[in-house]
């Protein structure tokens, strides 16, 4: 089964860490993981620094990276965020609004017809400047819009030039055979767009995994260590772990060099 599996470490993975990372630390990670075979990144979020500290320094991520290999996107919440990404000439990018709308205020403070509105806005820019733009859909799961208002939404985000499509369990209850059913719908309504799924752990993250696959998702994305998760979600657990996925076959990746990764960063972080 083709899929692309993508990390989000550098990005999701450190957003809601006490100990903000120095822009050294992140390509040195981003280093380890190259070196573990990991080939696709989502590296920094083009957001305020007031609301994650951690993405201050996304330009001089972006920037010290650009000499590596890999294939790396960024992620937006809103047309700000897009101009910025743009400066520096980024053309892979993820815009992300919710399904719900008390996430939504929480995450980018706004009112969902504003997201779509700007989502709008920054699509009509990405096909007049040829950036690959996804969309995001937050709260896919375990929030209270219906499989019907997911699936409307999916077809929405297409119709305003959405290039490929993310589905993301936000909160972590998600459960195998609600992400079956509904990737399973999403691919048989939009058969052609490449469609990602954003898991955490929540206890059942690698059989959620399966079942988003199984069910026809293209693309995972995963952290080391499983960090990460929503600063503005509550507990969610973990995202996916590259070491779990790749003990169950799922991932290609050379399993001591992430092992040697997760315990130098865990030095790093204090937890060693």
């Amino acid at each position: 089964m083709a899929r692309a599996l993508r990390d989000v470490t550098l990005r999701d993975g450190l957003q809601a860490l006490p100990r903000i990372l120095p822009t050294e630390i992140k390509v040195a990670l981003y280093r380890r993981l190259l070196r573990a075979g990991v080939q696709a990144f989502q590296v920094a979020s083009f957001v305020s620094p007031k609301r994650l500290p951690q993405m201050a320094d996304a330009e001089a991520v972006w920037e010290a990276l650009r000499p590596l290999g890999g294939v790396r996107d960024a992620l937006i919440l809103n047309l700000r965020g897009y101009e910025r990404a743009r400066a520096l000439g980024v053309d892979r990018l993820e815009m992300v609004l919710s399904l719900s709308e008390a996430y939504e205020r929480r995450n980018a403070g706004r009112g969902l017809e504003e997201a779509w509105g700007e989502l709008g806005e920054v699509a009509k820019r990405a096909a007049q400047e040829g950036v690959h733009l996804e969309v995001g859909l937050a709260y896919a799961w375990g929030g209270e819009a219906s499989e019907d208002e997911v699936l409307r939404a999916a077809e929405r985000a297409v119709g305003l030039g959405a290039g490929a499509l993310g589905l993301a369990d936000t909160t972590g209850r998600a459960r195998p055979e609600a992400v079956h059913r509904l990737v399973l719908r999403v691919r048989e309504a939009l058969p052609h767009l490449p469609l990602r799924v954003h898991l955490h752990e929540g206890g059942l993250g690698l059989e959620n995994a399966r079942a988003a696959l199984e069910a026809g998702a293209t693309a995972l994305d995963a952290t080391l260590g499983g960090l990460g998760g929503s600063p503005f979600a509550g507990e969610v657990g973990g995202n996916l772990a590259w070491e779990r996925l790749a003990e169950a076959g799922l991932a290609p990746l050379d399993r001591q060099v992430l092992e040697e990764a997760w315990t130098w960063l865990e030095q790093d972080l204090g937890h060693g």
